[in-house]
């Protein structure tokens, strides 16, 4: 009896967790395989800052499978460990986040909360952009052939698009 309350209470403390956060979109990315898209999200909780210890969140909208957009799934492993997982660590300032994507660890993403709402910043062309896309183009299964980054100029709010030939 004392597991089951106990496994009970910690059920409603999780859940309760879960409820108390928000979602909140960074960027995305497509590519010419198909058209499920990748999201990538911040994890803000009920105190209205991003989540220490699980800051980000990726999954897949399933657009091949349902054109509502309805269908989601998760990174699977091989994902996650090598074609679009990521790492993120509290910046020594304490005031943002960095964030690094496995395939394309050259580009640092800074995550943060601005007024209220969650930024991804990225060099775009040289220039602090909020990082909205990324698209990457390719031929076959394995490493892409080029990576489009899209975003919006911090400074000049104008749109940014640079072309990325990676290292084969």
């Amino acid at each position: 009896m004392k597991r089951a309350t106990l496994i009970l209470s910690l059920c409603l403390v999780l859940s309760g967790l879960a409820l108390a956060q928000s979602a909140q979109p960074l960027f995305l990315i497509e590519r010419t395989k198909n058209i499920n898209k990748l999201y990538y999200e911040a994890n803000v909780a009920k105190n209205g800052e991003i989540n220490a210890k699980n800051p980000v969140r990726a999954f897949w909208i399933m657009w091949a499978k349902d054109s509502t957009g309805q269908t989601t799934e998760p990174l699977s492993f091989l994902e996650k460990k090598v074609a679009y997982g990521y790492n993120v660590e509290l910046d020594s300032s304490g005031k943002h986040f960095n964030m690094t994507l496995k395939p394309f660890k050259e580009r640092l993403i800074k995550i943060y909360l601005q007024e209220g709402s969650a930024r991804a910043e990225m060099l775009i062309n040289g220039q602090p952009s909020y990082f909205e896309k990324m698209y990457i183009y390719s031929k076959g299964d394995s490493k892409p052939d080029s990576i489009k980054l899209y975003g919006t100029g911090i400074e000049s709010g104008s749109s940014q698009c640079e072309l990325v030939i990676p290292k084969k």
